[in-house]
């Protein structure tokens, strides 16, 4: 049910404004110091519906991880824990501990909705607090508790190569509000990435997840972006079905050649999200 509003006109604002400001000028001090309470901020909406299925298709794990955020809620296709755990947290690969052997290994179909007066405050979210909401599939349907802890942890720098970005700027549509406009989608499979409206952030939590490691954004880039980057699964550049000369190169090569962008090995003390228990979903 919604909160009743009450409407005032503009003649009424202004003399209730002057009415205000006398009383605070010739008023005792302990009535002067007495402050209106802030409004509460909107409160995040959360998902009405959570469907939670385990996908025994015949690809499983080695097909297409998709995931996105719809009108009104979230969907994905082969999506690991792992990965859900990384964007509901906005972590990257490496800044997560003690997740079972399964969260990798097993992938879930889910959506999730939200529904009512939810529908219209979940579009004015940001990518982030829409990504903050996945915690809720975490904690009903996989029953995740965890805690965080200070870690050195080895990483990646992307930083914009010689030569400049390759990307292509995406077209975006300029009747969607920036705060209705998601990371992007994201396509991803063996040795392939397909980025359609993306943000670096985004691109950053898929590759590495490719990577093994947490990556640092310092290419500056903002914006979205569409492109599609190739490689060699497992840095294997004669991993190819073609001639020599068409081999795919490393993904370390890729992200240069590809994208005009450089991927480089450093250290930082990071914050790890340690799992202290998930377990599998039990039926819808």
């Amino acid at each position: 049910m919604s909160t009743p509003r009450i409407v005032a006109s503009h003649f009424q604002c202004k003399w209730t404004l002057v009415a205000t400001c006398f009383l605070l000028l010739f008023a005792p001090a302990s009535f002067a110091q007495f402050q209106v309470p802030a409004v509460s901020p909107l409160q995040t909406p959360a998902f009405d519906v959570i469907s939670v299925k385990p996908n025994k298709s015949s690809i499983g794990a080695h097909g297409l991880v998709v995931t996105e955020f719809t009108a009104d809620g979230f969907r994905g296709t082969n999506v690991p824990v792992h990965s859900l755990l990384l964007q509901a947290y906005g972590l990257h690969e490496g800044e997560s501990a003690g997740e079972p052997a399964w969260a990798n290994s097993e992938v879930f179909d889910i959506e999730a909705k939200v529904a009512g007066p939810d529908v219209a405050a979940f579009t004015q979210l940001n990518s982030d607090q829409r990504e903050a909401m996945l915690r809720q599939i975490l904690v009903e349907r996989f029953k995740l508790t965890a805690h965080h802890e200070s870690r050195d942890l080895p990483v990646y720098a992307l930083s914009i190569a010689r030569g400049g970005p390759k990307l292509k700027q995406s077209a975006i549509d300029p009747s969607v509000p920036a705060s209705a406009r998601t990371g992007g989608g994201v396509q991803m499979s063996m040795g392939m990435i397909a980025a359609h409206e993306c943000t670096i952030p985004y691109f950053l939590s898929m590759l590495s997840r490719q990577l093994g490691r947490s990556i640092l954004d310092r290419t500056g880039l903002v914006g979205n972006y569409d492109f599609t980057l190739r490689w060699a699964p497992d840095n294997d550049a004669s991993t190819t079905d073609g001639p020599q000369s068409d081999a795919l190169p490393s993904i370390f090569s890729a992200v240069q050649e590809q994208l005009g962008l450089r991927l480089e090995s450093t250290k930082v003390a990071a914050d790890v999200l340690v799992v202290d228990h998930l377990e599998r979903p039990s039926q819808n």
